[in-house]
């Protein structure tokens, strides 16, 4: 047993205790996506590039999860850009960073900025009864002399309940042809024909928090409104000059080819979910890549501008969306966008969770760092985790390693490919001068379980295959010793 192999695997894969996050299933009335609960413990911080990698890794392994697309910034600059796994198993789709993920709830801190850009603008009061620019009226039955807010919409003070025995056969595949408009008016007022006395709470407005996804879809409706369609003031508005120019609410606005697909686990295979859509699609139906809404947070945690001169939001306006609005009922939410006290430090983002998708998007002010994590699986503590990581990746070592001085190697090892593999999996080596090589396979305990080449090589390029044979799913680590050198890489076995 090599030790320094089993030492880094132990590291990486055990002995530590992770935090964790919950929310209540999709598609009922308790879910909340800013549940979270953190376990007590060391937390552990990869110290190093190849060390934040082997955890991606292991963690997509680990849950089943067929794609990801990370990001880290720092100072507004991207320091970390790596993608994993496949956007479509069936078709063996790569994930890249042009790859465009469905945002589910991620999607508000657009429909955030969209409308506060209308506020600004001196078209409505966040105090405005929402009734008086939809064209109807909206009151919650139980106190039907209490008004609804934009901002209880903004805040999910509004009472409206998200009654998914409604909401759920009315997600389809592909675009809802129900207007927005029209679904929430039927919705909303009685009478309706998607109107049931459970669209509401049985609390007065502004007395209780409780997760809506309606309230978003109000906002949105309000946008059109009073500008253009909510699309189109999207597109013109935040995704235009932010040039999110792959990024839309409908799937006909895109190339499906180049979206991931959500999948489901089932206990032996992944079941694709499709492309959906919904009525109420503000709340979550926004589809854009790791790069383009890196552009969108970015220009969020720097008061509103990016690239100097671009500007789309006032920096007061930002500071009024990361301010609590409801401080005795809920300390930690803004207008739509929420904090959370995250390994110890206050970090304001977003979680998006849906069917075959779990997102996340985070920045914390204090070092001005920023994460993006995005996936068509269904682990959210997967997804906390590495953001937390990449955060404190983005904070103190991702500078440091990039100025580091790394000595030319006279033998190059190169990722496997492909990886995650499901039988076997290609290792290319190069050498600048004829050595003695010897290439072994470990697995995540340290225990050697094959040996590529155990030879002296003649210089230029040697391919070898790491036939799996009967091994189970999990990390293994081919490792390349030379008389000088010694270098490591994880690679993925999914079964």
């Amino acid at each position: 047993m090599h030790e320094s192999i089993l030492s880094m695997a132990l590291t990486v894969l055990c002995g530590l205790v992770f935090p964790t996050a919950i929310a209540g299933e999709v598609g009922s009335a308790d879910f909340d996506v800013r549940t979270e609960y953190i376990g007590t413990g060391e937390f552990f911080t990869p110290r190093d590039s190849a060390g934040l990698d082997s955890l991606i890794r292991y963690r997509m392994a680990e849950n089943h999860i067929p794609g990801m697309a990370t990001i880290a910034l720092k100072d507004g600059a991207i320091v970390w850009n790596q993608c994993y796994g496949y956007a479509v198993l069936e078709d063996s789709v790569r994930v890249a960073d042009s790859t465009l993920f469905y945002m589910a709830s991620i999607s508000k801190t657009v429909v955030a900025a969209a409308i506060m850009q209308l506020w600004e603008q001196g078209l409505l009061d966040l105090d405005d009864d929402v009734g008086m620019h939809l064209g109807f009226p909206v009151r919650n039955p139980y106190y039907p002399d209490s008004v609804i807010t934009i901002r209880m919409c903004m805040t999910h003070m509004s009472s409206i309940n998200d009654n998914f025995d409604i909401l759920g056969p009315l997600n389809i595949q592909g675009d809802s042809p129900i207007p927005l408009g029209e679904f929430l008016e039927e919705y909303l007022v009685p009478g309706g024909i998607y109107y049931s006395p459970n669209n509401y709470n049985p609390w007065p407005p502004a007395s209780e928090d409780d997760y809506c996804n309606i309230g978003a879809a109000i906002c949105g409706y309000i946008i059109e409104q009073l500008a253009d369609s909510f699309p189109v003031t999207c597109r013109d508005s935040v995704f235009m000059p932010l040039s999110m120019n792959e990024t839309a609410w409908f799937l006909s606005e895109l190339d499906t080819s180049n979206i991931a697909m959500p999948y489901h686990w089932d206990g032996t295979a992944h079941i694709p979910y499709g492309h959906i859509g919904k009525p109420y699609y503000p709340c979550g139906t926004m589809r854009t890549s790791s790069r383009q809404l890196a552009r969108h947070l970015t220009a969020f945690m720097q008061y509103g501008v990016i690239d100097d001169t671009v500007r789309i939001l006032d920096s007061a306006t930002v500071a009024l969306m990361t301010t609590s609005q409801y401080p005795v009922l809920n300390p930690e939410q803004g207008l739509f966008w929420y904090k959370k006290f995250l390994d110890g430090r206050w970090i304001w983002g977003h979680q998006g969770w849906s069917h075959g998708a779990r997102t996340r998007i985070a920045f914390d002010w204090n070092n001005n760092t920023a994460a993006i994590v995005f996936t068509n699986g269904e682990d959210i503590n997967s997804v906390t985790e590495i953001m937390l990581n990449l955060l404190n990746y983005a904070g103190q070592f991702a500078i440091a390693e990039s100025k580091m001085v790394i000595p030319v190697p006279t033998v190059r090892l190169y990722p496997n490919e492909p990886n995650p593999f499901r039988k076997s999996t290609n290792i290319r080596l190069v050498l600048q001068t004829a050595e003695h090589v010897a290439l072994k396979i470990f697995n995540a305990a340290g225990r050697e379980m094959a040996t590529l080449v155990d030879a002296k090589l003649q210089p230029g390029a040697h391919n070898f295959v790491f036939d799996a044979g009967d091994l189970p799913t999990g990390v293994y680590y081919y490792h390349l010793a030379t008389g000088q050198q010694n270098q490591t890489i994880s690679c993925v076995l999914l079964r």
